[in-house]
């Protein structure tokens, strides 16, 4: 058992789904899918908030009043699983998720998208409303049209799934991929 209550995740061979490069020949990711078992949960590792599902690769939400779900990957790591970022291009961040039918707290409750964007070395935020969501449906957020672009630094791809300001009970929430993909336009 972990003596930390949260959870640590790492990038490798268990927890990169695919990784698709593009089909020109160049060595960079046109589009990666990752599980979130390979991301950071606070509260990860305690029951009574979360369950991760160590070989399906999901996390489920049981409550937390802080919900931090991130990543934070460096150049060793992604070279690991062959997922080479062309920093010169935009790329768009994506969570697939799910709401359980017994979802609470999610009204007056946005979540916010993280990612660090090279352009300025600053994090770009996308707030997204869950309690839109219909129960037992499988959503992208931010759903489309409505992309979350940037350009990923040189040294390290960071991005998480936040909601720790309002300090309301939230639960029901799954998460179930994580997907980095070069924006086509």
């Amino acid at each position: 058992m972990s003596t930390t209550p949260h959870h640590k995740g790492a990038l490798d061979g268990s927890t990169i789904v695919s990784v698709e490069n593009d089909p020109t020949g160049e060595k960079y990711v046109k589009k990666m899918v990752i599980k979130p078992t390979a991301l950071d949960v606070t509260w990860g590792n305690d029951p009574r908030y979360w369950s991760i599902d160590k070989i399906g690769g999901a996390i489920s939400l049981h409550q937390v009043s802080w919900l931090e779900v991130s990543g934070a990957f460096d150049n060793s790591a992604l070279d690991k699983v062959n997922a080479k970022l062309d920093y010169s291009n935009n790329y768009s961040l994506k969570f697939r998720v799910r709401m359980k039918a017994d979802a609470f707290g999610w009204s007056g409750c946005p979540v916010y998208l993280l990612v660090k964007h090279a352009v300025d070395n600053k994090f770009k935020w996308k707030k997204v409303d869950l309690s839109r969501l219909t129960a037992g449906m499988v959503v992208d957020i931010p759903e489309s049209p409505d992309k979350h672009i940037f350009r990923p630094p040189a040294d390290k791809l960071i991005f998480g799934l936040f909601e720790i300001w309002r300090g309301r009970w939230k639960g029901g929430l799954e998460i179930l991929q994580v997907i980095i993909e070069r924006d086509q336009q």
